[in-house]
């Protein structure tokens, strides 16, 4: 038993052996002490920082350590965000501290960190023009205010592609009363834009019932096909909210879209709004925390991570396109954002907005269900009709870098009328493949179950999952042949076609090679921006959220490997895809044109996508998984373990099998392979849990973690919740 005078705190902290170690607390106990962090010792020289999540009398243990230092002057984590951190802990089966470290930002899970830095934002404060005429002797200064005044509020470091010396100017901006300066992660807008235009029926309807219901827990899914004004729904739902002194998390799936979003809002917001993503510094992500929690934040626009950021007086959640998958975190602790976003405005009692112009099924099914509130928005703002879009059948026709000579002749056209094309392929490289015409053999990694991918600029084969460069051979490994050709098209060899056909018209190429960073990002965008006639060439990066108002035309390269799938939701992701990459053209005053180049054009697939819509597609879609029993008409989990050999990696999941046991309710496939069998040399096996209903499977997964810990042992395992997938 410990002396009186002492109190026992229980500290959550990153450790495999126990949610909470007790510490004594000495010295002047402040108030509101469960939330905040501390630096403990563990073992004989370690410092960690955990959070106080408890208080206690006594303990189980005669001799405790005593906390090193209490980290925050405030709890850091307030009542209602702890509770959904432990909840997403229980759910997700991990550690209560694995599920804080996750939701902290970087800055807070050090045990020694200087005060959060400073960091400046800037915001156009007046309107161009009148800034052009101040600016006719200073062209640099002009470049970056009509950068800021384009973009939307900007640090400098984002303005180093236009001036290595983007700061003075912008200082010097400023003092010319043409900017506006934070010294928060944030920009407080007090200057809004009056839209010229009015809502259409169908948005006034979604507004008026949304508004109606926002004053306690409820989840609206804001069924919008695209270009339907889902963004002006969301800014008008949360203005009364913020009128009353209230705050808002808006989260979207990439950082990529964040900017878009952010700069959206900050046009027509009256309030303070801050961004988070992992693409700011570890300062600027603390500091976007620490005001919001405080109450000096209205609205932040976050990716996944941001979910957990602390709020003072939070009123609503707006999740925009909910079905996309990166909201589903696929390394170390496995939640889905979207998932949590619901349950915080459970805890919360506030309501939620899933928006999206393909919803999941898993939304769709509850809205069918009536636990969402269904709201529809089924015309385009700009009244003009969704795009036309043609099956172009590639059976018998001859391709040069994968287009066809008639989708050529319609991508000139285009050009000619001064409109710019998209050409989507989700594919990187030159080819997929390098393939012998003597005897079949095809390069594959040595390291992963993969073929290897060729890059031409880089004249090598890459393996994609675990990034090995190989030279090329000169003959054929197998059988000595120099007959050797590239098999299949990827972004490299589109675009080298396209400058191959289009002369002077520029293409613009996006993805993982080509745009790496933040920097690259949006130099690419900014040339597509000046709407001058431009061919863009884009993997998923480009498919959701952008707006090119002079797009015209949308080409859809390589669909068909979906049909092949072993994934059950293939389709499902398919459909999603291909309404995304349409729904970017005719969005303003350019009529849209959609190819899609199949050899499958009387697939079922596209009969009922293109005739009788995404809604038709998914009811079908939920009709057969409810005959196999798939989600969302169940629940399902997967182990997936791997090992250096394969033997012993399903000896240990034969293992796993026999600690699971019988349960009538829980049907368990495997061992398996996954789909990759093999990845960065080591083999990779997975058991696929299916059960009728939720609480039988976490009841059997929380009895296997007490049998087998998967931080012991050789074998790495872990579970994954509701996966998105099979691999």
């Amino acid at each position: 038993m410990n002396n009186a005078s002492s109190r026992i705190v229980q500290v959550a902290l990153k450790i495999p052996f126990a949610d909470t170690l007790d510490y004594q607390l000495t010295g002047k106990i402040p108030k509101q002490i469960i939330g905040r962090r501390v630096r403990v010792p563990l073992g004989k020289n370690k410092l960690l920082v955990g959070v106080i999540i408890g208080l206690k009398n006594s303990s189980d243990y005669r001799k405790l350590k005593t906390v090193d230092a209490i980290l925050d002057e405030q709890p850091l984590l307030n009542k209602n965000t702890l509770n959904l951190i432990k909840k997403a802990a229980n759910y997700y089966q991990v550690s209560l501290g694995d599920m804080l470290m996750t939701a902290l930002p970087a800055w807070f899970r050090k045990p020694d960190n200087p005060p959060i830095p400073q960091e400046t934002w800037y915001k156009a404060n007046i309107d161009p023009q009148t800034a052009k005429e101040k600016l006719q002797k200073a062209p640099k200064q002009w470049q970056v205010f009509d950068y800021i005044h384009a973009n939307g509020p900007q640090m400098p470091a984002a303005l180093s592609h236009l001036s290595a010396s983007a700061a003075a100017l912008c200082k010097q901006l400023t003092d010319k009363g043409l900017l506006q300066q934070s010294d928060r992660s944030f920009i407080d807008n007090k200057h809004i834009e009056q839209p010229d235009f009015t809502l259409t029926d169908d948005q006034q309807r979604v507004l008026k019932h949304i508004q109606n219901h926002n004053n306690h827990f409820n989840v609206s899914l804001l069924d919008g096909i695209t270009g339907s004004g889902k963004t002006e729904v969301y800014i008008r739902s949360l203005m009364p909210l913020l009128e009353k002194g209230q705050q808002a998390l808006v989260l979207v799936p990439e950082i990529g879209l964040t900017p878009q979003l952010f700069q959206t809002f900050s046009k027509r917001i009256e309030g303070r709004l801050a961004v988070f993503h992992s693409g700011l510094s570890d300062g600027a992500r603390a500091r976007v925390w620490q005001q919001a929690g405080a109450g000096h934040v209205d609205v932040v626009v976050a990716t996944r991570s941001g979910l957990f950021t602390p709020f003072k007086n939070l009123a609503m959640i707006l999740v925009d396109e909910e079905h996309d998958l990166s909201y589903k975190q696929q390394d170390g602790v496995r939640y889905s954002a979207r998932d949590l976003a619901v349950l915080r405005g459970q805890i919360e009692d506030i309501p939620v907005v899933l928006g999206s112009a393909t919803p999941a099924y898993e939304s769709l099914r509850h809205a069918l269900n009536n636990h969402y509130h269904w709201l529809t928005l089924r015309s385009r703002t700009n009244q003009k009709s969704l795009p036309n879009i043609q099956l172009q059948n590639l059976d018998s026709r001859k391709t040069h870098g994968g287009l066809t000579r008639k989708t050529l002749n319609d991508i000139e056209q285009q050009l000619d009328s001064g409109h710019q094309v998209l050409v989507f392929l989700n594919r990187r490289g030159w080819s997929p493949k390098l393939l012998c015409h003597d005897c079949g053999w095809i390069a594959e990694c040595d390291d992963c179950d993969a073929y290897l991918t060729y890059h031409k600029h880089k004249d090598r084969l890459i393996c994609h999952h675990c990034r090995r460069h190989y030279s090329l051979p000169e003959f054929c490994p197998n059988c000595g042949s120099q007959e050797m050709d590239t098999l299949g098209v990827g972004t490299e060899q589109v675009e080298t076609a396209l400058q191959q056909e289009l002369g002077d018209y520029p293409v613009i190429r996006f993805d993982r090679d080509s745009v790496s960073t933040a920097k690259q990002w949006q130099q690419q965008l900014d040339r597509v921006r000046t709407g001058k006639p431009c061919v863009i060439v884009g993997t998923q990066m480009l498919a959701k959220g952008h707006d090119f108002p002079k797009l015209s035309l949308v080409v859809v390269v390589n669909v068909d490997n979906s049909f092949y799938s072993t994934d059950f939701r293939a389709e499902e992701y398919l459909a999603q895809l291909l309404i995304q990459v349409a729904g970017r053209a005719g969005r303003a005053e350019t009529a849209g044109q959609v190819i899609i180049q199949t050899h499958q054009p009387k697939h079922e697939f596209f009969h009922t996508l293109l005739e009788q819509g995404y809604e038709q597609l998914a009811r079908k879609g939920l009709e057969q998984r409810q005959d196999m029993q798939f989600p969302p008409f169940s629940h399902m989990a997967i182990i997936r373990a791997q090992h250096r050999y394969e033997d012993k990696l399903e000896a240990f999941l034969l293992e796993l099998v026999d600690a699971i046991g019988q349960d009538p309710d829980v049907s368990v496939m495997g061992p398996l392979p996954a789909p990759m069998q093999k990845k960065q040399k080591l083999h990779r096996m997975q058991l696929i849990l299916n059960a009728s209903n939720r609480r039988s499977l976490h009841q059997l997964l929380k009895q296997l973690l007490k049998k087998h810990n998967p931080t012991a042992g050789p074998v790495r395992w872990f579970i994954d919740i509701d996966p998105v997938s099979f691999d």
